[in-house]
């Protein structure tokens, strides 16, 4: 079937051509606006690089060499200082033991452990009367913590051997 009345145009409601507009002209907007941020991503890598060759020019090798040198210099300072801040005095160890050595006892072995802070000392004496006094001069002495007699033994020649595990202060080392 032909029509030949004509029929009116319906006409689509108002909310529908706002929204086609307004969906075109946000297209146009977001392609301008990736076109625009593509200039300036490669203007600003431009620069990035012209600013790269002057950093180049101006960090010549005389001033990288000069740079790692005073670097070096540092660090053997900072070593130094540290050698010197924690260094012990383990002389005053010697002085002390010089103080405190009963006339008739005789250390023959001597080890010290810095990093425990421990004395071994090994010695002989005549009788347990000096290695008796000798562990009462060094339990008396506030400069030592702890006093151990780990070892006694009579030798063959009569003598007593012994073996004194010392703990000293930490403060004999400063």
């Amino acid at each position: 079937m032909v029509e030949i009345i004509p029929k009116p145009q319906v006409k689509s409601p108002p909310w529908i051509n706002i929204l086609f507009y307004s969906s075109l002209v946000l297209l146009i907007i977001t392609v301008l606006s990736i076109f625009i941020i593509n200039q300036l991503q490669k203007s600003a890598f431009d620069v990035s690089q012209k600013l790269g060759e002057e950093l180049k020019k101006v960090k010549s090798p005389e001033r990288f060499d000069s740079a790692n040198k005073l670097i070096g210099y540092q660090k053997k300072i900072s070593d130094f200082s540290y050698l010197i801040q924690n260094h012990k005095l383990t002389s005053k160890l010697f002085t002390l033991l010089e103080k405190l050595s009963h006339p008739k006892v005789q250390f023959t072995n001597f080890n010290l452990q810095v990093d425990k802070t421990k004395v071994v000392l090994n010695g002989e004496t005549d009788n347990f009367l000096s290695l008796g006094q000798q562990f009462l001069i060094f339990r008396a002495e506030p400069l030592i913590k702890e006093v151990n007699l780990s070892t006694v033994s009579i030798g063959d020649n009569g003598r007593i051997g012994f073996s004194f595990e010392i703990t000293p202060s930490s403060e004999i080392f400063k």
